[in-house]
């Protein structure tokens, strides 16, 4: 189903203002607001602070988030768009651009409208939230006739509940339609090795993302891996079109936005989606979103919504506020990146193929046949089924 976007930005106006602006088919709109202090502050301290920054209660952020992004004015354009979405068999996506780093940095995918019943649009399928990426060109349809290939780089210490994901998408491995190779790395080198192995679709780093003494941003296994390392071992290969981060540990009500901004760096011409988790996660909690993601992908779910789906699930975890953790950022039309040959159409080829196959040996029984009765000589097995 097309997308209708539905576009949402924060920026300053010549006033020095915040303002957000909200354009779609229905309604372009301008409209001044104004931003908590608090809300400042700890998108600043995301950025650069030395210190964790944590969250007190994550429904309460989630209604101040919602109080800004999600106006009246919003809400009343959200109806409008998805009434003339409904009406061209199209579905509304919300894209986000926030031009104002320490504003970019705040978990908005926790964003909440207040109502009877509040709702999170992030959690909803009716209007899906995405970050645009920064990269202009359109994004790539990249084909596949197998499995999807997922290469998962974990630490020593996480393997064990990675490999749970064999598990977890057994059916669909049987089926050849997805490939989950997990490579314990300790170095880029590591990394750069199972890449040349077996060159994924989806590679999914299991790890740390932090700032260098230099203010570098680094990912973390036994040694650092910088961004600029990174991006020129991925940009030879054009088959990747996810890249997926999520820093694994215990819980801690820990706001994170390094791994976000590690992963947009990292987009370019043909990696085109970018998954990152705004929050520390335990590593059978990640195998269980990375699973119902990717299943999602394979059954042909946009990528949007099939991150909305993976969302809903971590929502159904005891830490409830884990489900605002993934924050996903790509290319406008990156929706579908993947694509491959529908299991029916493949079982329908070898069916037609096994039919000509038979045909052409009846046709060779006959021609031999013929030549035997022809000469008068019967094929002894033949004779000694006549009476």
């Amino acid at each position: 189903m097309q997308v209708m976007p539905l576009h949402l930005s924060i920026g300053i106006d010549e006033h020095n203002a915040f303002v957000l602006y909200a354009f779609c088919e229905a309604q372009n709109l301008v409209l001044p607001i104004q931003i908590p202090e608090r809300l400042l502050d700890i998108g600043a301290r995301l950025l650069g602070s030395p210190t964790p920054v944590y969250y007190d209660d994550p429904h309460e952020l989630g209604r101040e988030l919602g109080a800004v992004l999600y106006p009246t004015e919003v809400q009343d354009l959200m109806q409008r768009a998805a009434a003339i979405a409904l009406r061209s068999k199209r579905r509304v996506q919300i894209q986000l651009q926030i031009a104002v780093p320490e504003l970019a940095a705040l978990p908005w995918e926790w964003a909440s409208i207040a109502a009877s019943q509040p709702w999170a649009p992030a959690r909803s399928d009716d209007f899906p939230v995405v970050r645009l990426s920064a990269v202009v060109n359109p994004a790539p349809t990249l084909t596949s006739g197998g499995p999807l290939r997922v290469l998962v780089c974990v630490s020593e210490a996480d393997s064990d509940a990675l490999r749970l994901l064999h598990s977890l998408l057994s059916v669909e491995i049987a089926q050849q339609r997805i490939t989950i190779d997990i490579v314990v790395v300790a170095t880029s080198t590591d990394i750069d090795v199972a890449l040349r192995r077996n060159p994924p679709h989806i590679i999914h780093f299991v790890a740390a993302v932090t700032l260098d003494a230099d203010q570098v941003v680094t990912m973390h296994y036994d040694t650092t891996i910088d961004i600029d390392e990174l991006q020129d071992m991925l940009q030879h290969y054009p088959s990747i079109g996810m890249v997926v981060i999520t820093p694994t540990g215990p819980h801690s009500a820990e706001l994170l936005a390094l791994p976000q901004i590690y992963a947009a760096l990292l987009l370019n011409r043909t990696l085109v989606t970018a998954i990152a988790f705004g929050g520390m996660c335990r590593a059978d909690v990640i195998t269980r979103y990375a699973a119902t993601c990717y299943n999602a992908i394979l059954d042909g779910t946009p990528i949007d919504l099939a991150v909305t789906r993976a969302r809903r699930v971590l929502g159904n975890i005891d830490i409830d506020p884990l489900w605002g953790y993934p924050q996903l950022r790509m290319v406008p039309g990156a929706e579908q990146v993947f694509t491959r040959a529908p299991v029916s159409a493949r079982a329908d080829w070898l069916r037609s193929t096994g039919l000509v196959i038979l045909v052409v040996c009846l046709l060779v029984l006959v021609t031999v046949l013929g030549r035997f009765l022809g000469g008068g000589v019967l094929p002894r097995f033949l004779q000694s089924m006549l009476p």
